[in-house]
C-alpha cells in the first residue's frame, strides 16, 4: 500500500471515532447547554361536583428558567375550561360520571403533563324507574308519569333523557309534554336498519314549565314507523335541578 494511501486510510479511521465519540457523549453538555428542569402539580377546591357546578383548578409550576416562555395548554374529557395560565375554572358537564383534567406545559424543548380527576354527581335531580319499554300495538304509544315536584334548586331545570332503538328497524318520533305542554315536538330519533341497538341521549330545558313546586303529569309520545313489541325502551329519564318523586301512571 502506498504511503499516500496509508495517510487516507488513517484518516477515515479518526474520522469514524472521533463520528462515534461524539454520538455517544451528551451532545448538549458538549455545546455546554443545561437543560431546564420543568415539574408541574395541580390542585382543584374540590374534585367532587354536581352537574353544572364550577371549581378553581390551580398549577403549582416550578421551572428553572424564565417563566415567560412556558405555554399552557389546559383539557378536559367533559365539561369546560374557562381561562388559562396557572389558574382556570372548571366547569361540570350536564352529565355524571368521572373526568380528567389535564395540564400540559412546555417551553419548547422541555414539556410536562399532569392530571387530575374529577366526580361529577347528579346532585339534586328526580330519576325515574329504569328500563321501560313502551308498548302496544298502535302507531302513537304513550309512557306517563305523575312528577311532584317539592323544591327547585337551580333556574335552568332540565329533562335528560336515554332512549334505545333495540329492535326497532325504522326511526320514530319523539314528543314530550308536561301538563299539556310540549317540550319536544315530533323529535326524530333512531335510524333505518341499525347494525345494533341504538341509543339516542339528549336533553331539554323545561324551566319555563317547571316553575314552581307541584304536581305535573309527564308524557313521553312515540310515533312509531313499524308497530313492534318491546321495540323501544326509555333507559333512563332524570330531571336535573329538583327534588321529589317520580311515578309511572299505567
Amino acid at each position: 500500500m502506498k504511503i499516500q494511501e496509508l495517510l487516507s486510510y488513517i484518516q477515515i479511521l479518526c474520522l469514524l471515532f472521533a463520528v462515534s465519540l461524539i454520538s455517544a457523549c451528551d451532545t448538549n453538555n458538549l455545546l455546554g447547554i443545561d437543560e431546564e428542569m420543568l415539574d408541574i402539580d395541580l390542585e382543584s377546591e374540590s374534585q367532587t361536583l354536581n352537574i353544572g357546578d364550577t371549581t378553581t383548578i390551580m398549577a403549582t409550576v416550578n421551572y428553572s428558567g424564565d417563566s415567560a416562555v412556558l405555554v399552557y395548554e389546559w383539557q378536559a374529557s367533559g365539561g369546560r375550561i374557562v381561562g388559562d395560565g396557572t389558574s382556570v375554572v372548571y366547569v361540570a358537564p350536564e352529565s355524571a360520571g368521572s373526568y380528567t383534567i389535564s395540564l400540559e406545559v412546555s417551553d419548547g424543548t422541555v414539556t410536562e403533563r399532569h392530571d387530575i380527576l374529577i366526580e361529577v354527581n347528579i346532585g339534586h335531580a328526580i330519576v325515574a324507574m329504569l328500563n321501560r319499554y313502551w308498548q302496544g300495538n298502535t302507531f302513537m304509544q304513550t309512557l306517563t308519569y305523575r312528577l311532584n315536584v317539592e323544591e327547585l334548586f337551580r333556574d335552568n331545570i332540565r329533562l335528560r333523557y336515554e332512549i334505545l332503538q333495540e329492535t326497532a328497524r325504522a326511526g320514530a318520533f319523539l314528543s314530550i309534554a308536561i301538563n299539556g305542554v310540549s317540550v319536544v315536538r315530533n323529535r326524530a330519533i333512531g335510524v333505518v336498519q341499525p347494525e345494533g341497538p341504538l341509543t339516542i341521549a339528549d336533553e331539554v330545558d323545561v324551566s319555563s314549565v317547571l316553575t314552581v313546586p307541584g304536581n305535573y303529569e309527564l308524557s313521553l309520545t312515540l310515533e312509531v314507523v313499524n308497530v313492534m313489541e318491546d321495540a323501544w325502551l326509555l333507559q333512563k329519564l332524570t330531571l336535573i335541578g329538583v327534588e321529589g318523586t317520580i311515578s309511572e301512571v299505567r
